[in-house]
């Protein structure tokens, strides 16, 4: 069966009913921060977790709304999920009750706080079942009559009970009926249909297997069930391998036991680089150690210790797992926990992914909606969270539920993406401007910048001239970002042969300004126009990045890289002196070892996009954004 509706309402952030209609294979719901779309994937969960999860009226119960709570003893529903049942689950109650037994395919499963179990809705014609019951009966002609007339199954085992002679078949009627749950042919299909019902499995951005365990520490937690599910990642990637904690503690042979481990991690490694292009060249090792390290901090104080390591063939080294890049640590620890799970489940699931592409590069989000649809979404449905336009398939709008709160209402899920805010609506803007110049359903003016993080820029700056009643980017520029300078030339007679408008839009820099007067004297700039952002800002260095306040843009630094900085947000003090402003976070992040002194400056426009409320562009901002928009638009034509 699949679920095709589900209407929410009394959980955290979810307080009026909202409903929203669920795709057959994926559907993305799209929000920015405390919207309430990790609330959303919580309550479909809840409803029917894979695990021991639960309603709790004490934590889940809206807070503002307790009052109402305490005036009540009834149950509180919660969910109230529809599906439509598919063939074999039709088969499966007409096998039981007869044929056209079922006057609807649709049923509907309500849940939530004092509920004893759920609540069923399934809509039966009793009358197919008394004739299927019926099938086969040899009754007296006055029985026979009777029995022809009985309209509900109690009728009729009414009057197979009151035969004076019963037979062979009448008494197999009536044991079939005794059988089921209160003789009730409603009950009887429920119990038919519940063990059919798909289960939510729920795995967020933080479910990620850790670097290092005590394997007495883990055998503990297993025993009195407080694994984290980044843990039970690691336990299910030991399952696949054949291992058991225990055999971790005395291994019988040391070397049987590595190489076990070893094909459980390239099992799980093929099938992640299936879907993982960007790069190839690493391996996942497991390694058993007797011992803990000298000064290891509880519980790594407790041996024997397993700890995961990721090899990079390309520079022949090893990193603790927990020190790769977070995506890929992402990708692998969901397929060994869900591989497991699918592993042992007897019906299809219900994945709930929140915020699968956080920590991901553009191009590997990609690769991660390749994943969802090829791997995850032909056997079971897919919900995921997002805050980027790359993980927003606008082929596939049809898919999106925007997420909202709404004041004196809270979160509200809608398949109408035109009618949201501005902020809600614009990673779906941003996806369908990258789309159209993905795939060449382009405009006939375009404008060339040096990479993603400028299109999300761009796209703001404008967005907030035009609220403000000024003059934004003119809406005819398809935005194309094209990956630097160097791609210049390529790009300019692509385009440039097809007689389009071709703008050009760099930072201003010594490098770049030496590379542009390179391309001038070869002629390779052909007819497009150029714009470099030190015109607007008024420096001979500039990066996008500069027509934002500095205090601003280290508000989204601070964002993306919360758990580097530990928290503490980063100054203006704290970075060396300089024009450029990314230039000088990343001095910063070198000199303090923040995130080991990398910095990706795609992350900082990625928590623009997910912040609910980032700081006020200001006056000079909007000047500066308008000045360099408007040499932008001078170049359209008339």
């Amino acid at each position: 069966m699949k679920l095709v509706e589900a209407q929410l309402r009394r959980y955290r952030s979810i307080e009026d009913p909202t409903s929203f209609r669920v795709e057959p294979d994926v559907t993305c719901l799209v929000g920015k921060n405390e919207s309430g779309k990790t609330a959303t994937l919580h309550a479909l969960y809840k409803s029917r977790p894979v695990d021991e999860a639960s309603f709790d009226e004490g934590i889940d119960y809206p807070s503002h709304l307790t009052r109402e709570l305490n005036t009540t003893t009834n149950p509180i529903t919660v969910s109230e999920l529809t599906y439509e049942l598919e063939d074999d689950d039709v088969a499966a109650v007409e096998s039981v009750l007869g044929g056209d037994a079922l006057a609807s395919r649709t049923i509907t499963v309500t849940t939530g706080y004092r509920h004893e179990g759920t609540t069923w809705s399934v809509k039966l014609d009793e009358l197919a079942t008394v004739r299927h019951l019926q099938d086969g009966l040899e009754l007296p002609p006055s029985s026979d009559s009777a029995a022809k007339t009985a309209k509900t199954v109690a009728d009729l085992v009414g009057v197979l009970e009151a035969l004076d002679g019963p037979t062979p078949a009448s008494q197999a009627a009536l044991a079939e009926v005794q059988s089921w749950r209160e003789s009730d042919p409603v009950l009887k299909a429920i119990d038919v249909l519940e063990p059919r019902r798909p289960k939510f499995v729920y795995f967020g951005d933080y479910d990620v297997m850790p670097g290092k365990v005590s394997i007495p520490d883990l055998i503990a937690k297993r025993d009195v069930g407080r694994l984290s599910r980044g843990e039970e990642s690691l336990l299910a990637l030991l399952d696949l391998a054949g291992v058991a904690l225990e055999d971790l503690q005395s291994p019988e042979s040391h070397e049987h036991l590595i190489r076990q481990m070893e094909n459980a991690s390239n099992s799980i490694s093929a099938e992640v680089f299936e879907y993982w292009s960007q790069n190839k060249e690493l391996q996942v090792l497991l390694q058993p150690l007797p011992q803990p390290e000298m000064g290891a901090l509880p519980p790594l104080d407790r041996g024997p210790i397993l700890q995961i390591r990721v090899r990079n063939e390309r520079h022949r080294v090893t990193v603790p797992f927990d020190e790769r890049s977070r995506g890929f640590v992402w990708f692998f620890s969901f397929l060994a926990y869900f591989s497991r799970l699918e592993q042992e489940a007897q019906q299809p699931l219900i994945l709930l992914l929140d915020e699968p592409g956080l920590s991901l590069h553009a191009s590997a989000q990609h690769d991660l909606l390749r994943f969802i649809d090829e791997r995850l979404a032909t056997k079971h449905q897919v919900l995921y969270t997002t805050h980027s336009p790359f993980m927003v398939e606008p082929r596939r709008f049809s898919r999106v539920r925007t997420v909202v709160d709404v004041e004196s209402k809270g979160t509200t899920l809608s398949a109408d993406v035109l009618r949201v805010d501005s902020e809600s609506a614009f990673p779906l803007h941003a996806a369908l401007g990258i789309e159209l110049t993905q795939t060449l359903f382009i405009g006939p003016e375009e404008l060339f910048v040096e990479g993603p993080s400028d299109v999300i820029y761009l796209q703001y700056l404008s967005d907030k001239l035009k609220d403000a009643g000024r003059k934004g980017l003119d809406d005819r520029w398809v935005i194309t970002p094209g990956g630097g300078i160097t791609k210049l030339p390529a790009f300019l007679t692509l385009f440039g042969a097809n007689n389009m408008t071709v703008a050009v839009l760099t930072d201003s820099s010594k490098s770049n300004g030496a590379a542009i007067d390179e391309l001038r004297k070869a002629g390779k700039l052909y007819a497009g126009g150029l714009v470099q952002v030190g015109d607007a800002v008024g420096r001979e260095e500039a990066d996008v990045e500069d027509l934002f306040d500095p205090e601003m843009y280290l508000e989204l630094v601070s964002s993306a890289y919360a758990g580097a900085l530990g928290g503490a947000a980063l100054t203006v003090d704290d970075l060396p002196d300089g024009e450029r402003i990314v230039r000088r976070v990343e001095g910063a992040f070198a000199a303090r070892g923040v995130n080991k002194g990398h910095f990706n400056h795609y992350s900082p426009a990625v928590a623009l996009l997910r912040a609910r409320s980032p700081k006020k562009a200001t006056k000079g901002v909007l000047d500066r954004a308008e000045k360099l928009f408007a040499a932008i638009n001078a170049l359209l034509p008339d």
